[in-house]
């Protein structure tokens, strides 16, 4: 009830702000010219609905176009803060807002360079290809603030400010906070989980004759807490007691593998400069470089107070254990009363510790030129690694080769804003080990295209030594093929309609066995995915929705969801030209039961387990989108079948509830000054 009160006073006095500051901008009458005889805009009241202001991505610069893009400020989805729900809820979860994330399926990466292999807190970062670099014209700040159920928090915002007609900066900030969690349930109000921080810094500068553009930024994020390991499943979990019924259980009668002294931390930063200058005219010849300076850095370490009361799971994966294991005969496992063999008596050492640092130089020359509908360009780059492990004192140098690309991109715009065709090679020189090449048509009623690549194994999946779990192993290069196709239905203001298919090849696919071991599966893994997604809108009421079919025969080594959807449905009502809005409806999302991958917090991998199935539960929320002018805001109630029934719900991951009930409330504030 204090929480509604809350609400409803903070809805009160927005609303009082958001109309007390329309008064004050209606007494503004002038423009101001500033220095160089451009005019600003000094009161942007005038815009209304999503028209707010413009960006423009490093590609649109790298591929000459002409046209800027309108920032999205809509309050559809506000109330999917989240970052898995965010991007559809297609990834397996730990169960909250700032832990591991893991895709549904395996994609082509477009990747050629040698990376770590912690990809599991990627969807968090910006997406520095996509960044939003906003125009110099019109000033923006957008905050964003949630206050999730069982302090799942959320804070935010982005600015851009212009320094002259040329110039614009623009500053990034994200953190989300979750919760150290027992089964659901939270062990304090005050004490923070997992948390993730980003932040960073942005510019934009052209020359008055348009011949010289420049883009640079600064980004950088942490993620660090705690690792629970999960319900310790093993302690539970017997003849008297089943996966089922520890939905029944509170926090006194649950525990995880680690109580305390376990912590992760990620860090990465990324300077990155982009600058062109055009030979003829402005668009017809243009030389370009890009430089890329990156680090990331990786360590997780248990106290050594705390490694007694720990090693329940770290002796199921150690070294010895996992050598007892490959000792046994063949099919042994298959033994309905088999009982994997498990050494106690390992002794982890005083250095409980490991980390990993990899840095690495990208720079990249070409040239390019537009005419009219006609893109092409050509270029080289070359990137230079380091890379380093540490399990005592001192950092181990691990070899990784440099690499030579050279590659281009041709783009052609198809007439009267049909889409484009796209296309984009790249291959390795000195190692000749790994090339990508694709081609793309993204037309107003057709999407489609293939991949071909062949990339690198992680470093992780080759190399990794520590005293909780060690190995050695080079691994061959990955090859992908995929062919997609997607027929579009455009409905104009009332939405679009899109079915899709996609075959997707593996071949030399690298996973994590249910020991935690990287392995290569030599064979071909096909398969394939078939849906549909549309957005229609008929009168007040909008509905979303996505359904997804995979076809997997390969479920031993890439274990994969059936059947996937999501389905929103809002009455949609706007006031005064659509000042005020309401967004008011339910949104539910389903994934068919399968035996989802466990999470290991050494590695921070993702591997087989086939003891339990995760998923095939019924997220039903309920949600109100508000918006007042530039303010917007949200309540939802989540899982509403677990109010219901306390006692039920679902595994996120293995030892991974879902989060259940809850009640979530947030603000998302533009100003244009």
């Amino acid at each position: 009830m204090k929480k509604v009160i809350y609400i409803l006073f903070s809805l009160f006095f927005i609303s009082s702000y958001a109309s007390a500051q329309d008064d004050d901008e209606k007494k503004k009458e002038k423009q101001e010219p500033n220095k160089e005889g451009v005019t600003l805009e000094q009161d942007s009241s005038w815009l209304k609905g999503p028209q707010t202001t413009w960006y423009i991505n490093q590609d649109d610069w790298y591929k000459i176009h002409f046209e800027e893009h309108v920032m999205d400020s809509s309050y559809t989805h506000l109330h999917r803060y989240e970052v898995y729900g965010q991007n559809g809820f297609r990834y397996q979860t730990l169960g909250n807002n700032a832990s591991a994330l893991h895709s549904y399926w395996e994609q082509p990466t477009g990747n050629l360079g040698q990376d770590v292999g912690i990809t599991a807190f990627d969807p968090y970062a910006q997406d520095l290809d996509t960044w939003e670099y906003y125009s110099a014209y019109i000033p923006v700040t957008d905050f964003n603030g949630v206050v999730g159920q069982d302090n799942r928090g959320k804070i935010g915002g982005k600015i851009g400010r212009n320094i002259n007609p040329y110039w614009a900066a623009g500053l990034l900030f994200q953190r989300y906070s979750e919760p150290y969690v027992v089964g659901r349930d939270k062990i304090s109000n005050s004490y923070n989980g997992q948390v993730h921080t980003g932040l960073g810094f942005n510019t934009r500068y052209e020359s008055k004759n348009n011949k010289y553009k420049l883009l640079a930024s600064f980004y950088q994020y942490f993620h660090e807490g705690p690792e629970s390991g999960g319900l310790a499943m093993p302690t539970l979990v017997n003849d008297e007691t089943t996966t089922e019924d520890l939905f029944k259980l509170g926090r006194g009668q649950l525990t995880n593998y680690f109580q305390d002294g376990v912590s992760s931390f990620k860090w990465n930063y990324n300077y990155h400069l982009y600058h062109q200058y055009a030979l003829v005219d402005t668009a017809k010849l243009q030389v370009f470089h890009e430089f890329t300076r990156n680090s990331y850095r990786y360590q997780y370490s248990n106290s050594v107070g705390t490694l007694s009361a720990n090693k329940l799971y770290y002796d199921q994966y150690n070294d010895y254990t996992v050598a007892e294991i490959n000792r046994l005969p063949p099919g042994a496992s298959d033994d309905p009363n088999y009982i994997p063999p498990v050494v106690t008596d390992y002794n982890y050492g005083e250095f409980p510790y490991t980390s990993i640092k990899e840095q690495y130089l990208d720079n990249k020359v070409g040239v390019k030129s537009r005419l009219g509908p006609t893109f092409w360009s050509g270029f080289m780059r070359y990137r230079y690694y380091k890379y380093q492990q540490q399990n005592s004192n001192d950092y181990v140098p691990v070899k990784i080769d440099n690499q030579l690309f050279v590659g281009g991109d041709v783009e052609f715009l198809l007439p009267k804003k049909l889409g484009a065709l796209t296309g984009h090679g790249e291959v390795e020189l000195l190692n000749q080990n790994v090339y990508n090449l694709e081609a793309n048509v993204t037309g107003k009623y057709l999407k489609g295209g293939f991949i071909v690549e062949q990339t690198l194994a992680p470093m992780m999946s080759q190399y990794f030594s520590t005293v909780f779990m060690s190995w050695n192993d080079k691994k061959d290069p990955i090859k992908k093929q995929q062919i997609h196709i997607a027929p579009q239905l455009p409905l104009g203001e009332k939405g679009n309609i899109e079915v899709f298919g996609e075959v997707n090849n593996i071949v030399d696919y690298i996973y994590y066995d249910k020991y935690a071991r990287p392995q290569q599966y030599d064979q071909s893994i096909a398969y394939n995915r078939f849906g549909t997604k549309f957005k229609v809108r008929t009168g007040n009421i909008q509905q979303i929705a996505e359904v997804v079919y995979t076809q997997n025969s390969h479920q031993d080594v890439m274990p994969t969801p059936d059947i996937f959807g999501s389905y929103e449905v809002a009455y949609v009502q706007e006031f005064r030209d659509g000042m005020i809005g309401i967004y008011a409806g339910i949104d539910t999302h389903y994934t068919s039961a399968f035996y989802g991958y466990a999470f290991n917090p050494v590695s921070q991998q993702f591997h087989l387990q086939d003891d339990y199935k995760t998923e095939g539960y019924f997220n039903f929320d309920v949600f109100i989108d508000f918006k007042m002018r530039r303010c917007m805001a949200f309540v939802r109630i989540s899982d509403i079948l677990n109010a219901v029934d306390p006692t039920t719900g679902y595994w996120a991951s293995p030892g991974y509830m879902g989060p259940g009930f809850g009640i979530s409330y947030g603000v998302r504030w533009l100003m244009f000054e």
